[in-house]
């Protein structure tokens, strides 16, 4: 899995386990080389590099001994500049080759400190070791003797690294994707309501993508995708196209905007709290969400005079007063209980769609702009 999900962050891949353990055995040849001789004593920063510190002392070639002691100095994401010892050194130092074992080295205070503390124990060498450095953030003059990885100043976790005491046992190291401000907006409206209208003006303000399941649905067909395919086997059986399949087909149009889009306009779809679950969780994968679902409410007497009116422009057959009003329930049915899930999940806002365009508009954007 190249993403994972941990508590409110996502993560992503940086560095395989492979790659790990390739660099800690080559590290561990060139510390034999240059201990041998001196049965060194690797002390291990507890929590995070238990699982270096075992491979480690597992492709030494000299004898060593292993012993631990535990620092805190993580909260959350970010370092408190504070160091806590909770288990202290129990072994007599004097005379003994020390190798501090450590997960990771960015301000050095850490590594500073137990120098220290160590050195009022006469050992005859302290050396430090480190499975990653973040050479940008040190802020001590401090002698690193062994460093498999120097590291750009990103929060990662996996191999022995948490986040919250969580996800230390994923064999590779992941990185935190960092949080953009992409909106992508669920926009609703009953037919009528001038939601095509108002969605081409987003597009045009601000960058975004549009997704409209029935031009996505033709698209996939024409090009004859596999989904496309798939989706059309559905339709020639008359039968309606299963949320999974659907998800999938959106899915696969939003991957292809890249990972630098502004945001994504989802246009009829969802159409009922199932969708909406999917969307969410499609969107979740991949880190992103939905930043707001936006409501057009007009009354239904200038909804018919509007969808009569482009019937009569139009020559469209169904824009009729019965079929109308027959879509207008519908409409109404299968979106009132979703826009009470948006309204649960925080994301609704309600939008007047009667009046001047440019009002309706602004409206829209004092919404986007907020988010």
């Amino acid at each position: 899995m190249n993403r994972v999900k941990i508590k409110d962050k996502t993560f992503e891949v940086s560095m395989q386990e492979a790659e790990i353990k390739a660099r800690v055995k080559e590290l561990a040849q060139e510390m034999s080389r240059d201990l041998e001789g001196k049965n060194p004593l690797l002390l291990a920063v507890l929590n995070g590099s238990f699982i270096f510190a075992a491979d480690l002392m597992r492709e030494m070639t000299i004898p060593c001994e292993i012993s631990f002691v535990k620092l805190a100095s993580y909260q959350g994401t970010t370092s408190t500049g504070t160091v806590h010892e909770v288990i202290g050194i129990n072994e007599d130092l004097t005379g003994r080759t020390v190798v501090i074992v450590e997960d990771i080295v960015d301000t050095g205070r850490t590594m500073r400190q137990m120098v220290e503390q160590l050195g009022t124990r006469n050992p005859a060498s302290v050396q430090i070791c480190t499975l990653f450095f973040k050479p940008t953030k040190l802020k001590e003059d401090l002698k690193l003797d062994y460093v498999a990885f120097s590291i750009p100043d990103d929060f990662i976790l996996g191999y022995g690294l948490d986040y919250d005491q969580q996800a230390r046992g994923l064999k590779d190291v992941y990185s935190l994707v960092s949080e953009k401000n992409m909106k992508n907006i669920v926009i609703f409206g009953a037919p009528g309501s001038g939601k095509g209208t108002q969605s081409e003006k987003l597009i045009e303000k601000y960058g975004l993508e549009h997704i409209s399941t029935g031009d996505v649905l033709r698209s996939e067909i024409k090009k004859g995708t596999e989904l496309g395919k798939t989706a059309q086997q559905y339709i020639d059986q008359g039968q309606l196209i299963p949320d999974e399949l659907m998800v999938s087909i959106l899915a696969s149009v939003y991957d292809s905007f890249g990972r630098e889009h502004k945001g994504v306009i989802f246009d009829g779809f969802p159409r009922t709290i199932p969708q909406a679950v999917a969307l969410k969780q499609m969107l979740d994968e991949r880190g992103d969400k939905v930043a707001a679902m936006l409501e057009l409410d007009v009354p239904e007497d200038e909804l018919m005079k509007r969808l009569i009116l482009r019937g009569q422009q139009s020559g469209r057959a169904d824009d009729n007063e019965e079929t109308i009003r027959k879509r207008l329930v519908v409409y109404h049915s299968q979106t009132q209980p979703l826009i009470e899930w948006y309204k649960q999940e925080g994301l609704h806002y309600h939008i007047d769609g009667l009046g001047e365009l440019d009002r309706i508009f602004a409206d829209i954007s004092a919404v986007i702009d907020n988010i």
